[in-house]
């Protein structure tokens, strides 16, 4: 059997806290998951999964397990990076997770590029807005933006990307155009993911980073929901300038309270270890630095510089 592969499989079900979550994250059915944690407990001899009307949780056996797999999965990838470190080959295989939002500003364009150049590097780009877990999930590299909150990996800040305050004018037109901030009580703020904001905005006056209260309206977890929700008149949002630059300009949306400037998102990479940055995923940070630095809405940290800094 597959050891490495079914006890990742299992961590990532107890990560989700059911079977069925468990199989559609790891894209195999949930019989065949089920029977891959029944071979474990056949196994090691124990009962490892606790299952109820709630979810799935780790037995006390369950949870040694887990201790251990992680560990494992671990050291599996530093392996990995220290042979791929002796070879400095970038053939293989990259598995790379990536927002929408960061395939749209620049991501995409790079893996296609490095497609031309390299040919011999076989990217799998997975474009999904949730946190992934780079070691649970066996993935070499994530690229991110916005709080990250407690993540398994190495996480770097490489770029803060511009953000701005938008509406449909038609919406504005009907609510009000805010003149001062308590004006914004009146609006609705479309949420880019539960809990993201906690109810309040980083506002940037007087030099002075300061947190301001909004009235939360509609959530959703994908940035396209949250454009057909712009769209629609269902409030305003926060979003990076890039993205929205043409429905600005062609009418679209509006910007909401220009006068007062939203504090930047940070742009993040994230790797499972500190020894586990190979050259293919160095390969493709260089490219996205250099992508970056043909974009005005995005500002690299002076901190950092190709290959040798980020490791």
């Amino acid at each position: 059997m597959d050891h490495l592969g079914f006890l990742s499989n299992y961590l990532i079900v107890i990560d989700e806290g059911s079977l069925s979550a468990g199989a559609r994250r790891t894209g195999i059915s949930q019989p065949a998951i089920s029977q891959q944690i029944a071979t474990l407990e056949e196994y090691y001899g124990q009962k490892l999964l606790e299952r109820s009307k709630a979810g799935v949780r780790p037995t006390k056996a369950g949870q040694v397990v887990c201790k251990y797999a992680t560990q494992m999965q671990e050291a599996q990838h530093e392996l990995l990076a220290e042979l791929d470190i002796l070879g400095n080959s970038t053939s293989g295989t990259l598995t790379l997770s990536t927002s929408l939002v960061m395939a749209e500003l620049g991501v995409a364009d790079v893996v296609y590029n490095l497609r031309h150049t390299t040919p011999d590097l076989n990217i799998v780009m997975r474009v999904e807005d949730r946190l992934v877990d780079v070691v649970r999930e066996n993935y070499d590299l994530a690229i991110r933006t916005g709080n990250l909150g407690n993540t398994d990996g190495i996480v770097r800040k490489i770029a803060m990307i511009d953000t701005i305050l938008v509406a449909n004018p038609a919406y504005l037109d009907t609510h009000g155009r805010p003149h001062i901030w308590d004006d914004m009580s009146k609006l609705d703020f479309i949420e880019y993911s539960v809990g993201r904001s906690n109810g309040y905005l980083p506002v940037i006056k007087d030099n002075i980073e300061i947190e301001m209260p909004v009235r939360i309206g509609f959530t959703a977890n994908t940035v396209n929901v949250v454009l057909s929700a712009l769209a629609n008149s269902v409030g305003y949002a926060r979003m990076p300038r890039a993205l929205v630059r043409e429905h600005l300009k062609d009418g679209r949306l509006e910007e909401v309270f220009p006068k007062y400037k939203i504090a930047p998102k940070p742009i993040h990479v994230v790797y499972p270890h500190r020894h586990s940055l190979n050259r293919r995923s160095q390969l493709l940070i260089d490219a996205l630095i250099d992508e970056f630095k043909t974009n005005n809405d995005v500002h690299l940290l002076h901190s950092i510089k190709k290959t040798e800094t980020i490791a």
